[in-house]
């Protein structure tokens, strides 16, 4: 994605909720793109200044936060499937930002956590992100970012609750085409 645009906030007017009558009025496109507006930055300074992933810098402030926990509960701690954490936890441990200990007594069980150097990585990026936030927050009262975080903390239980009542059957097999297959077999595709 390239850097957002400023014809982005032009365009940009309130959703209606209540009576969703285009993508733009849809919950989900909203947060997608003020993700994709605000967390650029984020990327950018991740990327270009550190030389890490975002997903990297997620996965080093949470075991700043949580200390030494195994790969599974932070993958669980997260979005991301198990083997995408997997993939950002060697990339970490390549960078020499976090160390795996193996668990006294368990061969086949190990905790991961924050080396020095990520420990260092954290302390130094941490600040800045948290300016990126009050930038982005800095015309919203205090009321009203409390409101907000209430908000957020309810709709996200709720999305969870509606996810795990929705749950498809299966997955779009990728090793078969998934998506695509479905859609070369569906009828509107005829």
């Amino acid at each position: 994605m390239g850097f957002p645009k400023a014809s982005l906030a032009a365009q940009s007017q309130q959703p209606q909720f209540d009576k969703p009558q285009s993508i733009f009025d849809l919950l989900n496109f909203r947060l997608s793109e003020l993700l994709g507006i605000s967390g650029s930055l984020v990327t950018r300074i991740c990327e270009n200044e550190y030389g890490i992933t975002r997903e990297e810098w997620q996965f080093v402030a949470m075991l700043a936060e949580l200390k030494a926990m195994s790969p599974s509960d932070l993958a669980a701690r997260t979005t991301v499937d198990r083997s995408q954490a997997s993939k950002t936890l060697r990339g970490l441990m390549s960078k020499g930002l976090v160390e795996r200990q193996r668990v006294p007594g368990d061969g086949r069980r190990a905790l991961v956590l924050l080396s020095q150097a990520g420990s260092n990585l954290f302390a130094q990026l941490f600040p800045r992100v948290v300016q990126v936030h009050h930038e982005v927050l800095q015309d919203l009262e205090p009321a009203q970012r409390h409101a907000l975080a209430h908000s957020l903390s309810a709709i996200q239980a709720r999305a969870l609750a509606v996810a795990q009542e929705h749950k498809p059957e299966g997955a779009a097999g990728r090793r078969q085409g998934g998506s695509r297959a479905i859609w070369k077999a569906s009828s509107l595709g005829a």
